[in-house]
């Protein structure tokens, strides 16, 4: 399986203790985030290499990358900022969304019989808040959307069909007391590490799987010193977790984000840094020759597929020309 994760909001900073909490706080799998190197980490024992690859977040146009240009690329592999001729933030435009709704990479993979997933689940409130304005909803919600698969519930969460957007369900638990009885097993606090490590048993059945997580974006806007090093420690569990369990012969990880933010907390705007793309396991060094920019991931995971003609369409799509 294909284990696609997107981390909002995290770019490759400089090594600085006093604007980037992954120096102060990240010791493993974050560490170049920090400007540290990746052979002082805790991790487990790798069987492979591991790849962190600078990656363009500016897709070619001038200005702070932004977050719906810059998750079409990431889930489509079409350059929506290009398309327009500038970054678009929050919610897709009309030109982004007729993007997603044709080229989402979850509805190419279903038309070419391959089983895959978005694993999100939602509240009931969120799930309402789809129905009554779709054209107020997110980038990776639309992606879903695009495929004909429904939105996962906290049902699925419940029978472990997904996972929550807060690895933790802490999060969960301070929203959850309008939907969710007070005994409800999913307020149960989960431990990042062992979540990680059931990932591929868990989700077994798909070939892709992806995966968003998204307080990192929000904890750069707020500047949160505290809730950063939370969720840094968080992440770095779960990916320790995945790293530890993973078979490098069957199955990939690849982690990247639409734009830098919380790896500079002395301001709360975007940045101008580059974006991780890491990648591990099967075909992860061939994936890191070929991976610059955020719209060639999408093109690749196609190119290990073999969907020569999806391929085709994307680098000849009909939006290529409209700036």
């Amino acid at each position: 399986m294909i284990f696609y994760i997107f981390l909002d909001g995290i770019g490759m900073g400089k090594h600085d203790p006093n604007s980037n909490p992954f120096s102060k706080f990240a010791n493993g799998f974050l560490s170049p985030l920090g400007g540290k190197s990746i052979q002082d980490a805790n991790l487990p024992k790798l069987k492979g290499n591991l790849h962190y690859i600078d990656t363009d977040a500016h897709l070619g146009v001038s200005g702070l990358p932004q977050s719906a240009t810059g998750q079409t690329a990431i889930w489509t592999g079409i350059n929506g900022a290009k398309t327009l001729g500038r970054h678009v933030s929050g919610f897709p435009t009309i030109t982004l969304r007729k993007i997603i709704a044709k080229y989402s990479i979850l509805r190419v993979l279903s038309e070419n019989g391959i089983e895959a997933d978005f694993l999100n689940c939602f509240t009931s409130p969120y799930l309402k808040h789809v129905e009554e304005k779709p054209k107020l909803v997110s980038a990776s919600t639309l992606v879903q959307l695009a495929s004909a698969r429904p939105l996962k519930t906290m049902e699925d969460l419940r029978l472990g069909k997904g996972l929550y957007m807060d690895l933790t369900h802490d999060v969960l638990k301070q929203i959850a007391k309008d939907f969710l009885l007070p005994d409800d097993p999913l307020l149960e606090p989960r431990d990042p590490k062992l979540l990680g490590a059931s990932i591929f048993d868990m989700f077994q059945n798909y070939q892709l799987s992806i995966y968003e997580y998204f307080l990192t974006d929000k904890v750069g806007h707020a500047m949160d010193w505290d809730k950063a090093k939370i969720i840094i420690d968080n992440l770095e569990s779960f990916f320790y977790g995945i790293l530890e369990t993973m078979d490098i012969e069957r199955d990939t990880l690849i982690v990247t984000s639409d734009h830098g933010n919380m790896e500079d907390l002395s301001q709360k705007n975007h940045t101008e840094n580059k974006v991780p793309t890491i990648l591990y396991g099967k075909n992860a060094d061939l994936y890191a020759s070929n991976i610059k920019s955020l719209d060639d991931i999408v093109p690749q995971i196609y190119k290990t597929f073999g969907l020569e003609e999806a391929l085709f369409n994307i680098q000849n799509n009909e939006f290529s020309n409209l700036n």
